[in-house]
């Protein structure tokens, strides 16, 4: 009988093994009652596959990632509860204490758009075309 990982070969967005211990910790715990929670590395391999292909959600290989609902799911309730955020927040920070973050070549980059819908704004507009004409 064939195991798992005989059967598929990682891809380029699926976790190594030192990725997944550094991420492993930071995930919040399944709840202690219900049922058995999917396996978090293989969920999070699906995520990781469908932000990196840009295939819908639909079309997540099941035999690989699991039901494309529980990816899904587990990806808005960690969107909502700011798991991504907590998740970048320490990776970025270990990155840093080891020197392996460059950001010399960063900026904040903001871009400020009038609201043509608000009331001030339509009154500047008449009171220019009064001016104008």
């Amino acid at each position: 009988m064939l195991t798992q990982k005989q059967i598929f070969r990682p891809l380029p967005s699926d976790l190594t093994n030192q990725e997944w211990a550094l991420i492993q910790p930071l995930l919040p715990l399944p709840a202690p009652t219900g049922r058995p929670r999917a396996d978090d590395r293989k969920i999070i391999n699906g995520i990781l596959y469908v932000l990196r292909t840009g295939c819908r959600w639909e079309d997540l290989p099941p035999e690989r990632y699991g039901s494309s609902i529980t990816c899904w799911r587990r990806f808005d309730q960690w969107r909502q509860d700011r798991t991504w955020d907590k998740l970048s927040h320490i990776l970025l920070l270990k990155l840093n204490r080891r020197r392996k973050l460059n950001l010399t070549n960063t900026y904040l980059d903001t871009s400020i758009r009038q609201n043509k819908r608000g009331q001030e704004a339509k009154s500047d507009i008449r009171g220019l075309r009064r001016k104008m004409a």
